[in-house]
């Protein structure tokens, strides 16, 4: 039976809206043959803003209602994007989906008073010999991304982990985080396995705190009523990373003196793999073969010409051809592009700067010359030599919150993960495996792809200096010498 108010909770795809829905919205739907979860979320995926228009009775408020019920509970049953939304309604109905938490909160709007703030932590050293001036854990944290996270990227992470983590002891250990012991900490990793996987009433058997206040949309504005610390269950790489980073936490404290020991120490660094991971995934290469390439690029001219084709060319190129991260592709500027003599000649080159600020100079050929000229000419900019070298390569179209602005890392995902779908789509017909892996694809398979064919054309080393790897072992994880012996001895067999 339809419910009253729309029902607040993790979301199935096969779930009937019927018992999840007002009856003024679930029998409207049902009418116009959408009856599930699923087949909400593949009607707006399908039809884009508009989709309500072909529903009597839902009118533009109520369905970005639901758009926004789908985007807080339905991350099992696929992404929302802002092409969901109709113009302008994306953020305001994200915040008004979720009341503003009132204890998780992101890290510059805490405020701890005793006995939660650490000040008189069990596990906290004595003041005298301590390095650091803080006075409770908040401060600590606040030390340690200070004194440890430089670069941009580093410090977003650390932040997020210290931050996930502190919140934790906080709201579910009702702890403060200079009281911790082993114990707990390993307490905090069976957490993050069962956040975002069991169901709501095993998980409340489990934990204090229901999993629906920890978890929130992607990308939500930190001072947004939507943001939340998670986003969805993490993966074994992610959980590792959070154990990974709040033991450097703790080694920082207990270094300077501010904690007597690191809880962590007795927690094993191995993070289990969990029922269904660890198996061999559909695309484990995560790289596009010349021939899936090429159908990437055949797609091009299908785009707007101008600024939005040249764009995407810009992005494919200093992914693919020059192996770049997408933190990086976000950075550049018009200051990075320089002439340089090599040998007896001059060569244009782009000096990327990369993780800790890292410089590596990249020489560009004739072709990679000529679009980055074209992108830049479509947005006016003739000779970029004349141009603020802190111009980014990369902006947003003229429109939305900040046209012509830097693009957002969410931004660069969403415009290549669009692109990638229409390639899907132009070849799902006659191979569908291609379109499968076209769908699969992200920045990072750019640069993926790019190491898998250079490694075919340099040593190991070149390749190691193009990506900016720290160590050539990180570079070697391109290589699959096994595969590729396999593959060859495998093709000397007869068939019967």
């Amino acid at each position: 039976m339809p419910h009253d108010a729309i029902i607040q909770r993790p979301l199935r795809p096969e779930e009937s809206l019927r018992g999840l829905l007002p009856a003024d919205l679930a029998v409207p739907l049902a009418e116009a043959g959408i009856e599930t979860v699923e087949d909400l979320y593949e009607c707006a995926a399908a039809a884009g803003a508009s989709w309500f228009r072909a529903v009597d009775g839902i009118n533009a408020e109520r369905a970005t209602e639901l758009v926004a019920w789908l985007e807080r509970w339905g991350s099992a049953v696929g992404e929302v994007t802002a092409k969901f939304y109709l113009p302008g309604r994306a953020a305001s109905a994200r915040d008004a989906a979720l009341e503003r938490d009132p204890d998780i909160r992101p890290l510059e709007e805490l405020s701890l008073a005793p006995p939660l703030d650490g000040s008189a932590g069990l596990n906290r050293a004595p003041a005298q010999g301590c390095a650091l001036d803080a006075r409770d854990d908040l401060a600590a944290l606040k030390a340690w991304l200070n004194a440890r996270a430089g670069n941009p990227n580093t410090r977003a992470n650390y932040r997020k982990e210290g931050e996930r983590f502190l919140l934790w002891c906080l709201v579910e250990k009702r702890t403060a985080l200079s009281s911790i012991r082993a114990g707990e900490a390993a307490e905090y990793l069976r957490w993050l396995e069962d956040l975002g996987r069991l169901d709501e009433k095993p998980f409340g058997e489990k934990w204090r705190i229901p999993a629906a206040r920890w978890i929130g949309p992607k990308n939500a504005p930190r001072a947004s009523n939507a943001w939340r610390p998670f986003n969805g269950p993490l993966s074994s790489a992610s959980r590792r990373n959070s154990v990974v980073v709040v033991r450097q936490l703790f080694n920082f404290l207990k270094k300077t003196g501010y904690l007597i020991f690191n809880p962590f120490d007795q927690v094993s660094p191995k993070v289990p793999l969990l029922k269904g991971e660890g198996a061999p995934s559909a695309f484990a290469d995560r790289s596009l073969t010349p021939a899936q390439w090429g159908e990437v690029t055949a797609c091009l001219p299908l785009l707007k010409e101008g600024w939005p084709r040249e764009r995407m060319k810009l992005i494919l190129m200093m992914g693919k051809s020059l192996g770049m991260r997408a933190s990086e592709m976000l950075d550049a500027k018009t200051g990075w592009i320089s002439v340089r003599r090599v040998g007896f000649s001059e060569r244009a080159s782009l000096e990327v700067v990369g993780k800790g600020s890292k410089v590596r100079r990249l020489p560009l050929n004739r072709e990679q010359i000529d679009i980055l000229r074209s992108a830049l000419l479509s947005r006016g900019i003739s000779d970029p030599a004349q141009a603020d070298p802190e111009t980014p390569l990369l902006v947003n179209l003229g429109r939305g919150a900040h046209p012509h602005g830097p693009m957002s890392r969410s931004g660069l995902y969403r415009v290549l993960a669009d692109f990638f779908e229409r390639a899907a789509l132009e070849v799902a017909r006659e191979r569908p495996m291609d379109a499968a892996k076209l769908r699969a694809a992200s920045t990072h398979w750019l640069r993926h792809t790019f190491a898998v064919q250079a490694l075919t054309r340099m040593s190991v080393n070149v390749v190691q200096a193009a990506m900016g790897h720290a160590s050539v072992a990180t570079t070697g994880r391109y290589l699959s010498p096994e595969e590729e012996e396999m593959s060859k001895a495998m093709e000397k067999l007869g068939a019967l």
